[in-house]
C-alpha cells in the first residue's frame, strides 16, 4: 500500500522502515525537517515528497510524532482532503483524540499505541490498536518486527492501554530521576545504587539516568500532560502525575 508518515523520529523511522520491509510504499515529507529526520528517512527506505503529494497519493497515513504535535497533524492531513486510514500512534486524552476525529470527518480514523523500544536488533515492538479497520492496520506490519495488538473497538482504547502503561513505566523512572537527584546532594549515591539488587530496583543501577533522559524529556512532559487528562477523565486523581511531569520540565530546561 501507498503510506504516509509523520514524521520519522526515533521511533516513527522504526515504524516505516518495518513497512517498508513489508513491501509497501513509504513516504515523508522533508520540507522543514532536521538532519537528523533526514538521516533517518534515508536509513529506513523513505521517499522524500511534498506535503501535497505525500497526502494526495497515501492510502494510509501514520502519524508517529511527539503528543504535542498530533492534532495540528491531523488537522493539516485533514483539511488536505484525505479519505484514507488515519492511525495515529500517540498516547492522547480523549480531548485531543476528540479534536484529531474532528478534523478528519472524510478519514478513518484508527487509534493507535506504540509500547516497547524501536523494532531494531532485534527487538520487537508492541502496536496497539482501537476503532474500525483495525485489520487492515495489522496486515500492514505482516511479518514485521512489529506485534499488533488488538485492545478495543473503540477509538480510545488504544491510547489509554499505552497511557497506562506509560503512567507506571516513566512514572518510576521520575521517581528514580528524583531519588538520584536527592541522593546527590547528599553525596549518597552510591549508597542508593548499591539498593539496585532489591526486587524492582533496578532503575537504580544507573546514577546517569537523568542525563540519558534529557533527550527525551521534551516528549515525555506533553505526554504526561495527555496522562493527566486522561485520568481525570476517568475520575482518577492526575495531580501525581502532574507533579511528576516537572521531572520533564527540569530535565528539558
Amino acid at each position: 500500500m501507498r503510506i504516509a508518515v509523520f514524521h520519522p523520529g526515533a521511533m516513527g523511522s522504526r515504524l516505516a522502515a518495518e513497512l517498508v520491509a513489508a513491501g509497501h510504499q513509504v513516504q515523508w515529507v522533508p520540507a522543514g525537517r532536521s538532519a537528523a529526520s533526514a538521516e533517518r528517512a534515508g536509513a529506513a527506505g523513505l521517499i522524500g515528497t511534498t506535503f501535497a503529494d505525500a497526502v494526495g497519493t497515501a492510502e494510509v497515513v501514520l502519524c508517529s510524532c511527539a503528543p504535542q504535535g498530533a492534532v495540528e497533524i491531523a488537522r493539516e492531513v485533514g483539511a488536505a482532503g484525505f479519505t484514507g486510514l488515519y492511525v495515529d500512534a500517540n498516547p492522547l486524552s480523549p480531548s485531543s483524540l476528540a479534536s484529531i476525529a474532528e478534523a478528519l470527518a472524510a478519514a478513518t480514523f484508527v487509534d493507535a499505541g506504540v509500547i516497547g523500544p524501536p523494532p531494531v536488533g532485534g527487538k520487537r515492538t508492541d502496536l496497539l490498536l482501537a476503532g474500525p479497520e483495525v485489520e487492515v492496520v495489522a496486515e500492514l506490519f505482516s511479518g514485521t518486527a512489529v506485534s499488533p495488538r488488538v485492545v478495543g473497538s473503540a477509538v480510545g482504547a488504544a491510547s489509554a492501554a499505552k497511557s497506562a502503561f506509560a503512567l507506571y513505566n516513566k512514572g518510576r523512572l521520575a521517581l528514580a530521576t528524583l531519588a538520584f537527584g536527592l541522593a546527590e546532594h547528599h553525596g549518597v549515591t552510591d549508597a542508593l545504587v548499591a539498593q539496585a539488587t532489591r526486587p524492582h530496583a533496578g532503575d537504580l543501577a544507573e546514577p546517569g539516568l537523568a542525563e540519558d533522559l534529557r533527550r527525551v524529556a521534551w516528549r515525555w512532559g506533553p505526554e504526561f500532560d495527555e496522562i493527566a487528562e486522561t485520568l481525570t477523565d476517568a475520575g482518577l486523581d492526575p495531580e501525581p502525575i502532574r507533579a511528576l511531569r516537572e521531572v520533564w520540565t527540569r530535565l528539558a530546561e
